[in-house]
């Protein structure tokens, strides 16, 4: 038997309980106008049927793998898994409720070759929880750009998007286990300073990001955990890399803004609580909380003007 074609993108899906969305995100694949693709879908010991709509899938499309668990490790655990069985050219992800556009791989892949870049990511177009597009994108890209370490510890978000990553970029690299949060800001960090590469980004393509709640993204940055989770990868990279002046002060800078979140947590967990005198101790010893009360009120506010114009507009004001 002549082993399988190496296909051009391997595309890596960690699932836990996405019955909901994973039979769409994996026929927005089978739709693509690329079609020599691989799809590593990981199910991290879930509980809904996802394995049995994953499965159903396989048995008629080569092109898809599915690997099980017996418990639950997280995401890191599941791409590691994943990242050992891909034989693609170039990898990528597509997380289990999201969806690609007709066209998006081939597109990103042109743009790939066709600048030389071996890290390239689109822009995030936004979707309700419905998957209606709302019109709106992650960083409103008019005009390709292009991003260092640097820029992506000043603007952590850029790892919301899905790069496509040459593979040999990966061969030494994996996603830190120890995470459940942030693993992806993690891995990427490290793939461009290790490479001393640059990603570069375009306007949207087709990656539709699907927004569930009041947020972006469930806001796992205010949970105490996630930012110590976070906060001892920040000082692993830092032991881990020699670094010029610029990396050295973006990782302290980095390192003070979510030593200032994690104080934030204290005071609204003592606040929650009615324990307005450890709140107040938290916030004399760490005044720069205050600079988290206000970014606070400010969300609320936006959240607050967004409820009211959406009411007027049901209303027919």
């Amino acid at each position: 038997m002549n082993p399988a074609p190496t296909p051009s993108v391997t595309v890596i899906m960690a699932n836990f309980n996405g019955a909901n969305w994973i039979g769409q995100a994996i026929e927005s694949l089978q739709r693509q106008s690329l079609a020599d693709w691989e799809l590593i879908v990981v199910d991290d010991a879930s509980t809904d049927a996802s394995i049995d709509i994953v499965r159903a899938a396989a048995d008629s499309d080569q092109r898809i793998i599915l690997l099980t668990s017996s418990r639950n490790g997280g995401p890191s655990v599941a791409r590691n898994r994943a990242l050992e069985c891909a034989r693609g050219r170039w990898i990528t992800i597509l997380d289990s409720d999201d969806l690609f556009a007709d066209g998006r791989l081939k597109s990103l892949r042109a743009k790939a070759e066709s600048d030389s870049a071996a890290i390239v990511a689109d822009d995030l177009l936004i979707m309700n929880q419905s998957g209606s597009l709302t019109g709106y994108s992650l960083l409103g890209l008019r005009a390709p750009k292009t991003f260092d370490a640097v820029a992506l510890i000043k603007a952590p978000r850029l790892a919301y998007l899905k790069p496509m990553i040459r593979t040999e970029f990966l061969t030494e690299l994996r996603y830190d286990e120890q995470l459940r949060t942030g693993e992806d800001f993690d891995l990427l960090l490290r793939v461009l300073v290790k490479h001393d590469a640059r990603m570069v980004v375009y306007p949207g393509m087709g990656y539709h990001y699907r927004r569930r709640g009041d947020s972006l993204s469930t806001d796992k940055s205010a949970d105490g955990p996630a930012l110590r989770g976070m906060l001892e990868a920040n000082a692993r990279f830092r032991a881990s890399f020699a670094m010029s002046g610029r990396l050295a002060d973006a990782c302290a800078r980095r390192h003070r803004s979510l030593e200032t979140s994690l104080r934030w947590v204290d005071v609204t967990e003592a606040v929650r609580q009615r324990r307005f005198g450890a709140a107040v101790h938290h916030t004399i010893d760490h005044p720069k909380v205050l600079r988290c009360a206000v970014q606070f009120l400010k969300k609320r506010f936006y959240v607050l003007i967004l409820r009211n114009k959406r009411r007027s507009k049901t209303l027919g004001l």
